[in-house]
């Protein structure tokens, strides 16, 4: 009776090339999305051709093999780490390019902020305060206090809660949000009241400097500067002193 051909080591190796080119894929799809092409370029030369002058030394005897491999295994780890880095501190961790310059042509409309639910304003809101040089992150929405975006900027961190509302906001979570500021250690607390504040409101934040309101015209506003600072944001990734928002 034949013997059956054993496919083992042939899917064993069909597999390893599959994970290769969805795990490169993926890398690559992540790098367009925070625009680091040049230091995936740089990285991957550096590792690239480090790697293959060892190969070049074990082959001509010079150095045992099991430096090079050695080599690789501490080379893919070191890079893995300094990518993990790199997406992690990327003003894009959670917007593409693309998408931050998505609908910033209706900015400036009124009219079209008022059609926008509550998630999409806050995320129409992040989109301009990273454009305008902070890291802005959105956060998901359970166990946060209410806050809804965190900025950051060398050294500086402040929490925002933004209130898509046609009333002015009451007291009761303008407190409630100020609560939460050491928290986060916040440095500020910013309310993003799209119709501004109750006058009660207004008397409790009146002896907190580092609580600010911010209504809907603060915001087309902040837009407006974007174009001032988004060419130069935007092509180099870094960020901006703080502005006086």
């Amino acid at each position: 009776m034949a013997r059956k051909p054993d496919y083992r080591d042939f899917y064993n190796l069909i597999t390893i090339f599959i994970a290769l080119i969805v795990g490169t894929t993926k890398f690559l799809i992540e790098v367009n999305k925070h625009g680091l092409w040049k230091e995936c370029i740089l990285s991957v030369g550096f590792v690239g051709g480090f790697n293959y002058f060892l190969y070049y030394l074990g082959d001509t005897k010079v150095l045992p093999f099991s430096v090079f491999w050695w080599s690789c295994l501490i080379s893919f780890i070191a890079f893995c780490v300094y990518w993990s880095h790199l997406f992690n501190g990327s003003p894009y961790r959670q917007f593409s390019q693309n998408q931050l310059k998505r609908n910033s042509s209706y900015w400036a409309e009124q009219s079209w902020w008022w059609n926008l639910d509550g998630w999409q304003f806050e995320q129409e809101v992040a989109k301009i305060f990273i454009l305008n040089g902070y890291k802005a992150t959105v956060t998901k929405g359970s166990g946060d206090g209410g806050v809804d975006i965190i900025l950051e900027q060398e050294g500086y961190r402040a929490i925002v809660q933004c209130k898509h509302y046609r009333n002015p906001v009451p007291p009761e979570p303008i407190r409630a949000l100020w609560g939460c500021r050491e928290d986060f250690q916040a440095n500020e607390v910013i309310l993003v009241a799209s119709s501004g504040i109750t006058q009660s409101g207004a008397d409790f934040i009146s002896n907190k400097p580092n609580f600010k309101v911010l209504n809907l015209d603060d915001i087309i506003r902040l837009s407006m500067q974007v174009n001032q600072t988004q060419n130069n944001y935007v092509s180099t990734g870094n960020y901006g002193k703080k502005l006086d928002i």
